[in-house]
C-alpha cells in the first residue's frame, strides 16, 4: 500500500501477485472479446477491484501475516471475473494462501442474484475460518467505502456483516459501524 502525491492510497501488488492479475484480466478480456454481446470491461472491473483493494489493504497491512491476507483478498476479486483452480493458486502462491482464498470465495461472488446460491454464502462465510472472515470483512469496508452511494446493497452488506461476526471483532464492528452510518443517511 502506498500514498501518492494526493494523499489517496493505492495498491502495491508484489511482482507475482501483479503479473498474475494482468495475465488473468487480459485472459478474461480475450475471452469476453469472442461474446456476441457486451459485457462489463476488465478495465471496469480492474478500476473497482483495485478501489476496493486500496481500503481493503490498508486494513490487512496491520496484521502480521498481511502479505498473505492481501494476496487472498486480491485473489477473491480476481476470481469474480474468472475462475481459476486452488491447485494452481498453490502451485504460484503457496498452500496456505490457497487454502485461506479457497475457504474465503462462495459459491455466490461469481453467480450472484441467486437467492439460494446468497444464503448457502451466509452460512459458509458464518462456518469459515477467521482469517477468511477477516479478508472477507476488509473486502466488504473495501466495498462499502468504495460505493458509498449504493444504498440498495446496504442491506445485503449488512448480512454478510453479520454473517461474518465472529472473525475479528474490531474489525467487523468498524465495518458494522460504515455499514450503518450509509444506512442511516440513506
Amino acid at each position: 500500500m502506498t500514498k501518492s502525491n494526493d494523499g489517496e492510497f493505492f495498491v502495491y501488488l508484489p511482482e507475482k501477485l501483479q503479473r498474475f492479475c494482468e495475465e488473468h484480466y487480459e485472459e478474461q478480456q480475450r475471452q469476453q472479446d469472442c461474446l456476441p454481446f457486451e459485457m462489463v470491461s476488465m478495465n471496469s472491473h480492474r478500476e473497482d477491484h483495485d478501489a476496493i483493494l486500496s481500503h481493503a489493504n490498508q486494513v490487512l497491512s496491520q496484521y502480521d501475516n498481511s502479505g498473505k491476507l492481501m494476496t487472498a483478498a486480491t485473489l477473491v476479486l480476481l476470481n469474480t471475473v474468472g475462475f481459476f483452480q486452488k491447485d494452481m493458486v498453490a502451485e504460484i502462491f503457496g498452500d496456505e494462501v490457497a487454502v485461506l482464498m479457497a475457504d474465503t470465495i462462495t459459491s455466490f461472488d461469481s453467480n450472484s442474484g441467486n437467492a439460494a446460491l446468497w444464503e448457502e454464502s451466509l452460512h459458509q462465510m458464518a462456518r469459515a475460518s477467521s482469517e477468511a472472515k477477516r479478508v472477507r470483512l476488509a473486502l466488504l469496508l473495501g466495498q462499502v467505502m468504495h460505493s458509498p452511494g449504493a444504498t440498495g446493497h446496504l442491506p445485503f452488506w449488512h448480512q454478510e456483516a453479520m454473517a461474518l461476526s465472529g472473525g475479528d471483532p474490531q474489525l467487523h464492528k468498524q465495518v458494522m459501524t460504515v455499514i450503518e452510518t450509509d444506512w442511516a443517511a440513506s
